[in-house]
């Protein structure tokens, strides 16, 4: 039994880690945003309302923070579709309750976390 729960919950961490790992600052604050927007929708509010109306004015910080960076209604789209695939299928494997609970502390975690700042270096002009 302990191993199965072992590996219930190697799976979803690998699929959660998934949902944010990111490519660039702005498919970060995406992610953060359709993370947060899938669990407040998904999983039991365990902090009652104000816990989702916390992770809702998160979810629209990082929103506005990806718009700013240049991102597009497709971008959210993608990033919507991409967490939301990475959910369900946990949910299937593990089910909804260690599926929302990976989520919840692997968007809890990387939101504490800064974005780094993707830093460009100059050319060298001869």
């Amino acid at each position: 039994m302990k191993l199965k729960a072992l590996a219930a919950l190697a799976v979803v961490s690998a699929l959660a880690s998934c949902a944010t790992t990111p490519g660039s600052p702005m498919e970060t604050y995406l992610n953060r945003y359709a993370g947060a927007e899938t669990i407040a929708t998904n999983c039991p509010a365990y902090g009652g309302y104000s816990s989702v109306a916390q992770m809702r004015a998160d979810a629209e910080k990082n929103l506005a923070q990806a718009k700013a960076l240049g991102a597009t209604d497709a971008d959210v789209k993608k990033a919507r579709d991409r967490v939301n695939g990475n959910f369900v299928g946990a949910s299937i494997l593990v089910g909804d309750m260690q599926t929302c609970s990976a989520f919840m502390n692997k968007l809890a975690w990387v939101g504490s976390t800064p974005v780094a700042p993707t830093v460009v270096k100059p050319k060298k002009v001869n």
